[in-house]
């Protein structure tokens, strides 16, 4: 199954940055799967101060022993934690050593989809993306995903490889990326919109919220049918940490003309 046959994935950045705890992280990932959620995302920089790999090891401990239907996992590199700081190095070296920590932390033999999760200004981004589709030949990754890029990184990425993903912020609340998902589209590139909600500072518009009430459901229900709308590649990341929130999110919600007139505006802001 392509990435963008995904309805929505679970985005694990809260595991390391909310207040949860590892056992209510672990019961998020297991209450997506039994939902229906098949994509699982996640990072070496989702971490807790001196706990390396934090996000991926709870990842690991909630799917082992799941052999049958198994989710797709991303994980990104290129960048990580050290103390309250997050580095970006886009090196092949240390791309491969990432690439190498996640393998061990998800106990895994081949990474499904794995990121840059940024673009490092100081390395040619032919040169990271060449460590990528190395790893993908040696059989480490299967496939090659770009993280917070523009188009004109993507393109040039493009040019050096195949490219399965790019996963940058797009909500109801920004739409300002919309018209890179839709150019993803035309390159057959799925796209990944993490903080699909606005993020811990955003706000959804006001016209989500009335659709919500007379709907009698979420307002992220509401949100992510609307990210829905917008292309059949776009694959929203709920950053959930309760189970009943990744219920919530899993369970699909049809917009109907009068729905979708009243969200029209949404899309013209970008």
């Amino acid at each position: 199954m392509r990435v963008a046959d995904r309805s929505i994935g679970l985005g694990t950045a809260q595991f390391a940055f909310g207040k949860g705890t590892a056992e209510d992280s672990v019961a998020t990932v297991r209450a997506a799967l039994e939902a229906g959620v098949r994509l699982i995302d996640t990072a070496l920089a989702y971490t807790r101060p001196g706990v390396e790999s934090y996000a991926e090891r709870l990842v690991a401990v909630a799917l082992r022993g799941k052999t049958s239907d198994h989710p797709l996992v991303a994980t990104k590199g290129g960048h990580w934690r050290d103390g309250e700081r997050f580095p970006v190095d886009g090196r092949p070296e240390a791309i491969r050593a990432h690439c190498e920590i996640s393998l061990r932390t998800l106990e895994a033999d081949r990474i499904d989809l794995y990121f840059l999760h940024h673009v490092d200004p100081a390395v040619p981004l032919e040169d990271s993306v060449g460590a990528l589709d190395q790893l993908r030949r040696e059989g480490k990754i299967a496939a090659i995903g770009l993280s917070n890029v523009t188009m004109a990184q993507l393109d040039v990425a493009l040019a050096c490889a195949s490219i399965a993903a790019v996963q940058n912020r797009l909500s109801p609340g920004d739409p300002t990326d919309l018209p890179t998902a839709l150019a993803c589209a035309e390159r057959d590139v799925a796209y990944l919109a993490y903080a699909p909600f606005g993020g811990p500072s955003g706000k959804l518009p006001a016209a989500v919220h009335a659709v919500a009430r007379r709907r009698g459901v979420s307002v992220q229900r509401v949100a992510l049918a609307w990210l829905h709308s917008q292309s059949p590649n776009i694959v929203p990341l709920v950053g959930a940490s309760r189970p009943g929130s990744i219920r919530d999110s899993a369970a699909s919600l049809g917009l109907d003309n009068e729905d979708l007139q009243d969200l029209t505006a949404v899309g013209r802001r970008c």
